[in-house]
């Protein structure tokens, strides 16, 4: 178990805590990485069609109806939406820029109670006439550099496109996934120093769940460099020496977003790296800043990692065939019965910035902050 009994989202003005609409908008990619799982469950899978664009119009209805309740109790400092496309790859659905069209007139009516962030989450692999049919449409890029799958070709595309993004003034992060194999990781060296030198923000990513993750103490020493300028004051180092496993996501992991966080209520001290990610019976509020919308079979989930429910169970919480139920339910945990989620999980990753305490009277304590009081 962590040392710690509490973890919670460092204030941070450049990267406040939000609320994250996850929309899986079609299992498509371009790509095939070996440490992307292939198949329904996991993150991308060629043998399924695009969702219609009808059922993704209807999808994105209900994520606003959804998360407009959550930010009913929500104090205003905090009502902070994002929605993230993605996929598969988001981009190569053929109806995208028609979709991304209905995103502002369907938030038009919520615009004055909370604010909406449109993000993609995207390989960049497209042409760069596409790519400026989309970028109206959306107010952040999220890019993911994968050195494994791209040929030489595509990498110049991919270069290409985030000179596009960033000269258009969209907000422009390149989360970089370090592979273990050596010339790899090597060349996403070579890709991070490209992009220091053409001013785009990146994150060093960790590859989890896969042998892609099995680092040499080279590259973890690399990695606790690369983390200690990327933190503020106190910072614990990756120690592989007291794990049975050669994965470092079994020691830990930094967040998806590059959110710093803080330990036991001490918000003097920022942890971009969190050692120890195993929070079993925690208690979790992975429900209040989180929702996953998987649209090419229609599941709704809390989150799209844990995917945990309040009966203690892993699984969806319903359908997109019936999103009344789904309201009505969420109606009645927020104003009745408000049940609390504990995590079953073995480890963490998405959904690691959400506050968590292993005491539910602690849990409560730190959930004052983030609740609306109440007369």
């Amino acid at each position: 178990m962590p040392a710690f009994s509490v973890l919670e989202p460092a204030v941070d003005p450049n990267n406040r805590i939000s609320f994250l609409l996850d929309w899986q908008l079609t299992m498509k990619c371009n790509l095939d990485c070996s440490y992307c799982l292939v198949g329904i469950d996991g993150g991308h899978d060629n043998s399924t069609q695009h969702p219609d664009k009808d059922g993704c119009t209807q999808a994105l209805e209900f994520m606003f109806k959804y998360v407009d309740q959550y930010m009913e109790t929500k104090p205003r400092g905090i009502r902070y939406v994002i929605l993230n496309v993605y996929g598969g790859e988001s981009l190569h659905h053929p109806d995208i820029v028609e979709i991304l069209e209905q995103i502002r007139p369907f938030y038009k009516q919520y615009q004055d109670r909370w604010h909406l962030t449109v993000t993609t989450t995207t390989n960049a692999i497209i042409t760069n006439k596409k790519l400026n049919a989309i970028i109206p449409y959306i107010d952040e890029f999220t890019v993911s550099y994968h050195a494994e799958s791209t040929n030489a070709k595509q990498k110049q595309q991919f270069r290409d496109n985030l000179l596009t993004i960033r000269d258009s003034g969209k907000r422009l992060k390149c989360i970089v996934m370090m592979h273990h194999d050596k010339h790899l990781f090597q060349e996403a060296q070579d890709f991070l120093s490209w992009a220091d030198n053409n001013h785009i923000k990146y994150l060093a990513k960790q590859i989890d769940g896969s042998v892609a993750d099995a680092f040499s103490k080279q590259q973890i020493t690399w990695f606790n460099s690369t983390y200690q300028n990327k933190t503020y004051g106190r910072y614990q180092p990756i120690d592989m020496n007291n794990s049975k496993s050669l994965k470092i996501s079994d020691v830990g992991r930094a967040c998806c977003g590059g959110r710093q966080t803080c330990q036991d209520q001490n918000y003097k001290e920022r942890q971009f790296y969190v050692i120890d990610n195993r929070f079993t019976d925690w208690y979790c509020s992975v429900d209040q800043f989180f929702l996953f919308v998987k649209q090419v079979n229609g599941l709704v989930y809390v989150n799209k990692d844990c995917k945990m429910r309040f009966d203690g169970s892993v699984g969806p919480i319903g359908s997109l065939s019936d999103t009344d139920s789904i309201l009505n339910d969420l109606r009645e945990r927020l104003t009745v019965s408000k049940p609390v989620i504990q995590c079953k999980r073995a480890r963490c990753h998405c959904g690691l910035c959400a506050p968590k305490a292993q005491d539910l009277d602690t849990y409560k304590s730190i959930m004052q902050k983030y609740q609306k009081v109440t007369q």
